[in-house]
């Protein structure tokens, strides 16, 4: 039977209020100071290190069976297209609005990372509520094909590394003018390696205490500093932590890691405690009275942009460490040849290791652990009633429904804390310059993802359908081409601003990816709509 036309265009408009009206609050929130930035990037470390897992394992548990491994995989395929496509799409915007080039790894980002997990979740969600175009049991595997796109999305991100698209663009602004060169290398040619790093950092930054002291803490360790994985989400996940308010938060989030934790560390203490305190250090009284200040910032006017570059960049410690690995390269290497291909290789390890060390993220972990339980019908029976014989507990519920219960309970919270950090970091957004002509590029962006690729995503699954790939499993279909309308990921915005320097008027990156954030954002609620009413009458035929 047929669907009313009415019924489907409302159910689809329906998430689209909800959605917003959270995002709103957040907005409202945030101009209030009451979601701070320090507060979202604390919300955010909340969600990636235990609500998001939480969500994963109920969902993925409850919903997933020994008979979707073949579903995982074309979600996979699916995911891996929407990226490729995406960026490609992106990579020929680029050339054909001639977007600035100090903006190319950022504008390659938008096209590549949509925000895959908290909208769609919202919305499928919402449609579940009434039961009209899918019930509630639908709806929940729903979510589950959607932790699975995000898995995709984290493993491209961070495990393969593409989050470094962004550093690109930075690369001119983190690398040691000539000026500095000469510092490092003819200053203090009668002192050993070590001193002549701690020189030249003290030269270089004759107003900052700390990046000398970091110097002189780490003439003994690895001095590179890199970002790492979430997960999300996110990176969110929980990145040193840099939060997307996560995945993508918003994003999912995602993890940030610093190989010099230490000095890492040492350079965001420095900073909060200069916001905090005028630069003074932290005594007793400063920690007795930081429930006053935070009352106090409620007061104040709205945090902006400058104040998220200020509490997420690692500009200076990133600096100074290319700088020292200048002094290293120029110096050990050319006394010593040999130790170049023993650098590579514990580069290559490291690399490895970091590859590796992506999978303990606690929504890695929970992804992992849940789809093995999934898979396996006694493991799963344990948790989940199902065809699996297995004696109950004393309740009549299987022996450890107990810990789905825990989880469905904190997981619940993940999206619409997503969601109120996705309006703080879009309530942020703000453009200081935008280059010339580069509207050309914006609404090309917004087009492509709002509009090309949703179209593109329609024709993909169709194909797919009529191979059979997806039998008579409409969900998946949906769920495929949700994915496909989603704007780019705010978390984005924490990865520039983790490069950029926060002492520079200059922040053309930000400009750019602000202008296109608030272009998508503006239109979703007209694009996703229209994308869903499309889907569920023509591709899905209900």
């Amino acid at each position: 039977m047929s669907i009313p036309f009415g019924t489907v265009l409302y159910a689809a408009v329906k998430p689209i209020f909800k959605i917003y009206a959270i995002i709103g609050l957040g907005c409202f929130l945030a101009r209030r100071n009451i979601l701070s930035v320090s507060t979202c990037r604390d919300i955010s470390d909340a969600i990636v290190t235990a609500i998001m897992p939480c969500l994963i394992f109920n969902n993925v548990v409850t919903n997933l069976k020994s008979s979707d491994i073949k579903n995982l995989g074309i979600i996979f395929f699916t995911g891996t297209l929407l990226f490729a496509i995406g960026v490609s799409l992106a990579a020929s915007i680029g050339f054909l609005t001639k977007s600035p080039k100090r903006w190319l790894g950022g504008l390659l980002s938008v096209g590549l990372f949509p925000n895959i997990s908290d909208l769609p979740i919202a919305y499928l969600q919402t449609m579940g509520k009434t039961g009209t175009i899918f019930s509630t049991s639908e709806v929940d595997k729903g979510v589950a094909y959607v932790i699975i796109f995000l898995a995709s999305q984290v493993l491209y991100q961070f495990c393969f590394g593409l989050y470094r698209l962004i550093s690109w663009d930075f690369r001119e602004e983190l690398r040691p003018k000539d000026e500095d060169d000469e510092v490092n290398l003819h200053s203090t040619p009668s002192l050993p390696i070590g001193n002549r790093s701690e020189n030249a950092a003290e030269n270089e930054n004759d107003s900052s205490d700390h990046i000398s002291t970091e110097t002189k803490d780490d003439q003994s360790s690895s001095n590179s500093a890199s970002l790492g994985s979430i997960q999300s989400e996110g990176d969110g996940d929980d990145d040193t932590h840099l939060h997307p308010p996560s995945a993508s938060h918003g994003s999912a989030p995602v993890y940030l890691y610093s190989k010099d934790s230490s000095s890492s560390s040492r350079s965001r203490t420095a900073r909060r405690r200069s916001r905090g305190s005028s630069g003074a250090p932290m005594t007793k009284l400063d920690s007795i009275s930081s429930m006053s200040r935070a009352t106090e910032l409620r007061h104040l006017p709205s945090q902006g942009m400058t104040d998220v570059i200020n509490e997420y960049s690692e500009y200076e410690g990133l600096r100074s460490n290319e700088l020292r690995r200048t002094v290293s390269v120029t110096t050990d290497v050319a006394a010593e040849p040999v130790e170049d291909d023993e650098g590579k290789k514990k580069t290559i390890s490291r690399r490895v290791i970091q590859f590796l060390r992506n999978f303990l993220a606690p929504n890695s972990v929970s992804l992992i652990v849940s789809i093995a339980i999934a898979m396996s019908p006694p493991l799963k029976a344990l948790f989940v009633k199902s065809s699996f014989s297995i004696k109950d507990a004393p309740d009549h519920q299987p022996p450890l429904s107990f810990i789905i219960d825990i989880a469905s309970y904190i997981g619940a919270a993940s999206v619409p804390l997503g969601l109120l950090l996705l309006g703080a970091t879009i309530y942020r957004l703000e453009v200081k310059k935008m280059p010339p002509g580069f509207w050309k590029t914006a609404v090309s962006v917004t087009a492509a993802r709002l509009i090309i690729l949703p179209i593109i995503g329609v024709g993909l699954t169709t194909g797919f359908y009529k191979g059979g790939w997806y039998g008579d499993d409409k969900l998946i279909r949906f769920v495929s081409v949700l994915e496909y309308g989603l704007p780019s990921a705010t978390a984005l915005v924490y990865f520039t601003a983790f490069y950029t320097d926060p002492n520079s008027d200059d922040h053309l990156q930000m400009d750019c990816l602000a202008v296109c954030l608030i272009a998508q954002y503006s239109i979703l609620f007209i694009t996703l709509p229209f994308l869903v009413v499309f889907t569920i009458k023509v591709s899905l035929d209900m």
